[in-house]
């Protein structure tokens, strides 16, 4: 009796673990797409577009994205200075 080709083996057996990755991978998208559906039929604000309200801003807070030092609110410059950093060089 002949042995198998030790190569066809390991190639039937690679090919083998794709498809079975290949499975899970696309039993995982469908998971998570039923799972994002069963969400958002439960939780009415996760169906629609983001419409918050914000609080209005208070006068002694920066309105800075970056977190600067908050500004007097009498013309002055910020409190600490207004300079930023520079990478240097010329």
């Amino acid at each position: 009796m002949e042995q198998p080709d030790p190569l066809e083996t390991r190639r039937r057996g690679v090919r083998r673990v794709r498809v079975v990755t290949a499975w899970l991978a696309g039993a995982a998208v469908v998971g998570t797409g039923a799972l994002v559906v069963v969400v958002a039929d439960q939780h009415p604000a996760a169906g629609t577009s983001s419409s918050t309200t914000q609080a209005p801003a208070d006068e002694d807070r920066s309105t800075d994205p970056f977190g600067g030092p908050p500004s007097t609110g009498l013309g002055q410059a910020p409190v600490g200075g207004g300079s930023h950093a520079s990478s240097g060089g010329s």
